[in-house]
């Protein structure tokens, strides 16, 4: 894997999961690239990369992903927003990610006079708020998958109408960046929150949807219902994220697949397997043996000098 960052741009992408319009394409000044990716199946992970004089923002729709910056890993679930300040360093660790839906773009700071159509004091203004705000992560209000999406229609339309709308809404959207980042942090309701502390206690076991609609004191269809309005994912797929997660860990100390499915509740390895290879993108036999690979990859220690 890289261990050292690259300056990373994007390019032109169109394709049935990915789309990213560069400024070449869009032509709204002061936005580098917008994108938007929609997987069922996980995909390649993020190398440490950096963007010069950039805020980056992910807006998560749906799944569970993680991002690190400066060895610091920062879990992330539909509805959440994923700041990179300009020039920091960040990837997404070293296993692939997960699937999942997200729009993401990058605004550069180094003109005030050609930012989003906003005026010169304005845009001075709002981006001295960005620099200003403190958390890596914050919550979103409902209302923001649909912002990214009218811009993102507006931007895929490619008339001069559309291109200054939709420079107009990025400039709302972070307006609203702003403010949501100085509001409480945002707390998922005590119900969906006892299913969720029940999930992790139990990630072991076979969880049913009954039991935690049991434990949420809700009916079943309401409770998937509320679990997926706040936590971006479905309960199953939360489930699973966490099981591979922890699999993932039990791999790492005992490299055995058959227990590894057994302690974590899996009804069977080729099920276990299943689950894992698409959370994942490889096998838990091919992910142990790049394990193996990477662990006999390490230099050696050079031997100590004799002394006479």
């Amino acid at each position: 894997m890289q261990n050292y960052p690259i300056e990373w741009y994007d390019h032109f992408t169109d394709t049935n999961e990915r789309k990213i319009y560069t400024e070449n394409e869009h032509k709204i000044p002061g936005l580098r690239m917008i994108g938007y990716h929609n997987t069922s199946r996980a995909i390649a992970s993020l190398n440490l990369h950096y963007h010069k004089d950039c805020f980056e923002f992910h807006y998560l729709l749906q799944g569970n992903l993680r991002f690190s910056v400066e060895n610091r890993s920062y879990p992330l679930s539909g509805g959440d927003l994923f700041i990179t300040f300009p020039n920091q360093i960040h990837d997404t660790g070293d296993t692939p990610m997960s699937p999942h839906e997200m729009y993401w773009m990058q605004i550069e700071v180094i003109d005030i006079y050609r930012f989003l159509y906003i005026d010169p004091g304005s845009a001075a203004y709002i981006l001295e708020q960005l620099h200003q705000i403190q958390n890596h992560v914050v919550k979103m209000q409902n209302s923001t998958a649909g912002i990214l999406k009218e811009i993102f229609a507006n931007i895929s339309a490619g008339t001069e109408l559309g291109r200054i709308q939709a420079g107009q809404m990025l400039g709302y959207f972070l307006c609203q960046i702003i403010k949501s980042a100085s509001l409480p942090s945002f707390r998922i309701t005590p119900d969906i929150s006892r299913a969720t502390e029940y999930i992790i206690e139990h990630i072991g076991e076979e969880i049913t949807m009954e039991e935690l609609a049991q434990v949420a004191l809700l009916s079943v269809s309401r409770f998937k219902q509320k679990f997926k309005a706040q936590m971006g994912s479905s309960p199953r797929n939360f489930i699973n994220f966490h099981k591979i997660e922890a699999a993932k860990r039990k791999l790492q100390e005992n490299r055995n697949v058959t227990q590894t499915a057994m302690e974590l509740g899996f009804s069977s390895s080729n099920y276990f397997s299943s689950v894992f290879r698409r959370f994942t993108s490889a096998s838990p036999t091919d992910y142990l043996k790049q394990l193996s690979d990477d662990s006999n990859s390490l230099p050696e220690e050079a031997a100590p000098e004799e002394t006479e």
